[in-house]
């Protein structure tokens, strides 16, 4: 139904306004169910994530157009299942604090600002967030279905934490990731060969950008600050052996793999309350755990439904 509907608006558009599509021709790149993607659809796409992340104007055209689509169609993929389970239309209040965090994490003063600044590629706050809305409402539904499925032993991180704040300084690192996936016709190897000439070519954040199937991609996988507290001891030994500016090889984690890359380290004083810090830390664990729901609840979603590419 959809398909015949975009059909006959396409040839309304051309009828009565020949010049909407002179610039650029349109055709279906792929679908999804009945959703329909074109290439002005992956454009437009392509305007929002530079918009939110200049770098990526650093990758060529077929680079960013992969980029680009590859994020419409988990946005799409993530859509047919919220509205399942939440009217998209009827969450303006929450729409609107999330854009004010935004621009604010953008380091906009206000909400007119960063609108100027989104007409540079033709988007507005309305098209941004009913975009942030969906990921937004995604994360929420991970929850709702697997955080009572998240085990977290306190006593164990709370012994690990005071091993740690013992000391007089604690290291943290400022880390990136790329996770990924090994498809059934692939082989691990050929795909980190495949990923470590992207990264020796475009750098690591384009890489992630390209690659990396976790939410971080957007910014080119920029996790932030850490502390060793905060990483499981597998990945701590990893990262321990690593150089400023190094990357791990791909280490096995649930439902996939993740490279890890070091952009700094720092030994920071601690004179913090324990429980304090146990707070943050299981939040943190949580987020991890989620995480990996969200790529498994994902990728099961993905297998089920018709995707056909032009």
């Amino acid at each position: 139904m959809k398909l015949k509907i975009f059909f006959i608006v396409l040839l309304i558009n051309l009828t009565f306004f020949p010049n909407l599509y002179s610039q650029e021709n349109v055709y279906i790149e792929l679908k999804i169910e009945d959703e329909i993607i074109t290439n002005i659809d992956i454009n437009n796409e392509k305007n929002y994530l530079i918009a939110l992340n200049n770098n990526l104007k650093n990758l060529n055209k077929d680079q960013i157009y992969k980029v680009s689509k590859n994020s419409l169609i988990r946005e799409i993929i993530k859509k047919i299942e919220l509205v399942k389970f939440f009217d998209l239309e009827k969450s303006n209040v929450l729409t609107e604090g999330l854009i004010k965090n935004l621009y604010k994490n953008l380091k906009f003063n206000n909400k007119n600002e960063f609108n100027n600044y989104l007409k540079n590629y033709n988007l507005n706050t309305e098209k941004v967030g009913k975009k942030i809305l969906i990921e937004a409402l995604w994360n929420q539904l991970i929850f709702d279905k697997f955080n009572k499925n998240v085990k977290i032993d306190e006593n164990k991180l709370k012994v690990k934490l005071k091993n740690e704040l013992n000391k007089n300084k604690i290291e943290e690192f400022n880390l990136s990731e790329i996770v990924f996936q090994v498809d059934s016709n692939e082989k691990i190897e050929e795909k980190n060969k495949k990923i470590l000439n992207f990264i020796n070519n475009n750098g690591f954040e384009n890489a992630a950008n390209t690659f990396s199937v976790s939410d971080s991609s957007k910014l080119g996988g920029k996790i932030g600050w850490v502390n060793k507290t905060q990483i499981s001891k597998i990945i701590l030994e990893k990262v321990n052996n690593l150089e400023i500016g190094q990357i791990t090889n791909p280490i096995l984690i649930n439902n996939g793999y993740i490279i890890l890359k070091l952009e700094d380290k720092r030994l920071v004083k601690r004179n913090i309350d324990i429980d304090k810090e146990l707070k943050k830390l299981i939040v943190f664990e949580k987020e991890k755990q989620l995480n990996q729901y969200s790529l498994m609840y994902f990728y099961r979603i993905k297998k089920n439904l018709f995707i056909n590419e032009s």
